[in-house]
């Protein structure tokens, strides 16, 4: 019996679905953003006396059973180190990978060097719809990938690129973009939810079964989240988002989910005329500790981002608001828990903020996300207000809490070795952490704190 096709309206902002059409979308209150889908459903008749024949019965297997060979366990270099870093060690072969990011950013320079160094060995497949193969030429003249020997397509069919893929199997296929594919039997628009949820479902299924490592572009919202529904980040085995700002030299590639990986990975690249180049000791990068000026507000702090330590840059400028509200601005900080320091500072170490205007800025466009930079920040803001500077010597390690005790932060040791590597000398960290120490250095001198008040007191000599 034919099968009855079901019918639903699909939002095409946040990929709600409803029964009946509607102004409004009930999930994110856009209209007339909710337009027909169609979909195969199932025969309108199901007899349940009807038992399934043993070869449509789904098979469990024990997990102890389950066989993997060699080869699959075998992770395919990309030949740029710091990708394969954040990727867990390279690609896994059957893997989906989600690659998102601002226009301009790199994406598609990044994955045209993956696809020349991995077409040196084995094939691979570049669909693009969004460049002719003379765009693709032009810029791969540009960054030195034209002696690449992949293979490119301006393929947006997904059932053509899915045949393609599965007639004579490479060992990498990349999609630039997900949003410009489509499906025929979808009936809406390329970029439309449906059709990414559709395209990347079969391209998934395709790359699952033939043993194909796939690239995946996608475009990102203006809120930086990457368009279309969620599900598209929940069936990718590994989600990466490429950040920076687009007028400087510096991207960082980071990992948002990884299933063969440490999440939270960083890769730093530099984009020059050749396309882009790694950056292989990022604390030279973040951290200014060649220079011997010394500025009051500015600290060199270490930032731990998934199994990586790199030194970075804090500063913060405190001066008197010039109207009754004074202003806390931060870039690559989180501006909430910059007014919980704020506030911290007020109550418990008594320093007097209420009308000063506070700007915090991480050298570079890094983002700092980890509370280990909370003392670091702390410091930075007495140090502006005061006019003390603090030494390029000197670094502080820890996270606040409210009633102003540092507690404890995890890998004080690889932190502390990474920092004496650009002579760093003094360190200033939470107490508990001393016993963790295995430090017999007698070059450096480390000092355990309990409280921010004592902090305080130690930049400005106060007993």
């Amino acid at each position: 019996m034919a099968k009855k096709q079901n019918t639903a309206y699909l939002c095409d902002n946040c990929g709600e679905t409803t029964l009946s059409w509607m102004g409004k979308c009930p999930s994110c209150n856009n209209w007339n953003t909710l337009k027909l889908y169609t979909e195969p459903g199932s025969s309108t008749k199901t007899n349940k006396n009807i038992s399934l024949p043993n070869n449509q019965i789904s098979k469990l297997t024990k997990i102890k059973d389950i066989e993997v060979d060699s080869d699959n366990r075998y992770r395919i270099h990309t030949g740029i180190k710091e990708l394969d870093n954040v990727l867990g060690g390279g690609l896994v072969k059957g893997s989906v990978i989600l690659i998102g990011g601002e226009p301009g950013i790199g994406k598609s320079t990044l994955l045209l060097q993956v696809a020349k160094n991995i077409s040196k060995e084995n094939k691979v497949y570049y669909f693009t719809g969004e460049e002719s193969p003379q765009q693709i030429k032009l810029r791969a003249d540009r960054i030195g990938s034209n002696d690449g020997q992949f293979l490119v397509s301006t393929e947006i069919n997904v059932e053509n690129i899915v045949e393609a893929i599965s007639s004579d199997v490479p060992c990498l296929a990349i999609v630039d973009s997900i949003q410009t594919t489509y499906h025929p039997n979808t009936t809406s628009l390329a970029g439309s939810p449906a059709q990414i949820k559709n395209s990347s479902m079969i391209l998934m299924q395709a790359a699952k079964l033939n043993q194909v490592a796939l690239f995946i572009v996608g475009h990102i919202t203006k809120e930086g989240a990457i368009a279309g529904p969620k599900l598209l980040e929940h069936i990718v085995d590994c989600v990466l988002y490429f950040e920076g700002d687009g007028k400087g030299m510096y991207r960082i590639l980071r990992s948002v989910k990884n299933r063969y990986g440490t999440v939270d990975e960083l890769g730093i690249f530099e984009m020059s005329e050749s396309g882009l180049l790694e950056v292989n000791d990022a604390s030279i990068v973040f951290a200014n500790t060649k220079n011997s000026t010394v500025f009051a507000g500015s600290v060199i702090v270490p930032v731990m981002e998934g199994t990586r330590v790199f030194c970075v840059e804090q500063e913060a400028l405190v001066s008197s608001t010039s109207f009754g509200y004074p202003r806390r601005l931060s870039m690559g900080y989180d501006s909430n828990r910059l007014l919980m320091i704020i506030a911290i500072l007020e109550k418990r170490a008594r320093i007097a903020l209420s009308n000063q205007d506070i700007h915090i800025n991480i050298a570079h466009g890094l983002s700092v996300k980890e509370t280990a930079s909370d003392l670091g920040v702390a410091m930075a803001i007495v140090s502006s207000l005061t006019g003390i500077a603090i030494q390029k010597d000197t670094t502080y390690i820890g996270e606040l809490g409210l009633s102003g005790e540092i507690r404890r932060v995890r890998f004080i040791e690889r932190r502390i070795k990474e920092m004496m590597k650009f002579g760093v000398k003094n360190f200033i960290i939470p107490k508990p952490c001393l016993k963790e120490l295995n430090i017999t250095s007698k070059d450096i001198n480390i000092i355990g704190v309990n409280h921010i008040k004592e902090c305080t007191d130690l930049l400005t000599n106060k007993k």
